[in-house]
């Protein structure tokens, strides 16, 4: 996990202004195919590395997360691009809840799947296990049929385009505010990541079946709110997606209170049970706008561009959030800064509401 939290936003750091450019300028289904393979191909020969040279296990491993990373970030931010190619405008929000609901689905069940086969299949042999699902994905990934790429390629060099990019997001402020606001989402989500684990073993004292419930609970919401997302006919704007933060940073806030109050173990793993469901769910309503926003707005020809940005932006607040809010729990009551943490959240989203229906207005007006 420590490595993976440092390998990942390096990796994305790095790749960035060549992943940007490759989506902008290349058929979005070659590079999926392409990304894909490259997926298959490292498993495959980090499978014969291991049995043949088991003693160089963590090199070979660190090895194959960065190719993994690589080819993952492609293909993330082409199937992020891709959007206006499969469905409808109307449909996009509704796709992407989809996505995130499956992810989620994906995060829950991968685990036990994993603890079985690992009790049945030797270590060695298991990246050859994951060969295969790798290689249905790829399958799959060919049947799709992709419409006509709107993206007409891009001028000049990689560096000049990866410029273009950032100065695209700095023209255009409402596209730069809502990249800004789903990575300072993943910022804040890193105190529940870091704060949740410490408070509930080491202080409230929960077992570890307990904990293991609680933990659940987020990626059970974020399913449960693709379903519920999907019962909605309408299309929730972005300052809807601000006003589920707030809803976002209430719940944040109010994490720490049992603390306070010896109301048991099981009360209190009804407590994080119910929040984290909800915070699961209101996750879905917060980043479906914003990324079906994305997609709306953001050209296609800088799309790649923007993702890619946005990506990267997100990769390294995470670990930044993570030293920030491991360092915090050291010294601080996680009463406060859960609180701290949930009032500031709640205060950036409402001077956010606030501007984007100010801008919103002068738009109408300029437009009458």
């Amino acid at each position: 996990m420590g490595f993976t939290l440092i390998i990942s936003p390096i990796v994305t750091l790095l790749m960035t202004p060549y992943i940007g450019y490759v989506v902008d300028s290349f058929n979005h289904k070659k590079i999926l195919v392409f990304s894909q393979l490259g997926t298959i191909v490292s498993l495959i020969i980090f499978g014969f590395l291991l049995i043949k040279f088991a003693k160089y296990y963590f090199v070979e491993l660190i090895v194959l997360l960065v190719f993994l990373k690589i080819a993952d970030s492609f293909l993330q931010n082409t199937l992020q691009s891709s959007v206006t190619q499969l469905v409808p405008k109307e449909n996009f929000q509704q796709l992407n809840s989809m996505v995130q609901s499956s992810n989620s689905l994906a995060t829950v069940v991968s685990p036990l799947v994993g603890a079985v086969l690992f009790s049945i299949i030797p270590f060695g042999y298991f990246a050859f296990f994951e060969v295969i699902s790798e290689i249905v994905t790829l399958y799959l990934i060919l049947l799709v049929k992709f419409g006509t790429q709107q993206s007409r390629g891009v001028s000049g060099r990689i560096g000049e385009s990866f410029i273009s990019g950032l100065q695209f997001m700095r023209k255009n402020s409402m596209i730069l505010v809502v990249s800004l606001f789903i990575a300072g989402l993943n910022f804040f989500m890193a105190a529940m990541n870091v704060g949740l684990p410490y408070l509930q073993i080491h202080v409230l004292k929960l077992s570890t079946q307990q904990y293991g419930l609680t933990e659940s609970s987020v990626a059970i919401g974020m399913v449960l709110g693709g379903i519920i997302f999907q019962l909605f006919k309408r299309q929730f704007s972005v300052p809807n997606a601000f006003s589920f933060m707030i809803m976002f940073a209430v719940i944040l806030s109010s994490l720490g209170v049992p603390i306070f109050y010896n109301i048991g173990s099981s009360a209190t793993t009804i407590f994080y049970c119910f929040a984290n469901l909800v915070l699961g769910c209101l996750v879905i309503f917060i980043n479906t706008p914003l990324i079906a926003y994305f997609q709306t707005e953001v050209p296609a020809d800088y799309q790649g561009r923007v993702f890619s940005i946005q990506a990267t932006i997100t990769s390294l607040l995470i670990p930044i959030g993570t030293v920030i809010y491991g360092v915090l729990f050291d010294l601080i009551s996680g009463t406060w800064i859960f609180l701290g943490s949930g009032i500031t959240l709640a205060l950036i989203s409402l001077v956010a509401v606030i501007r984007i229906l100010k801008s919103k207005t002068e738009e109408d007006v300029i437009a009458r």
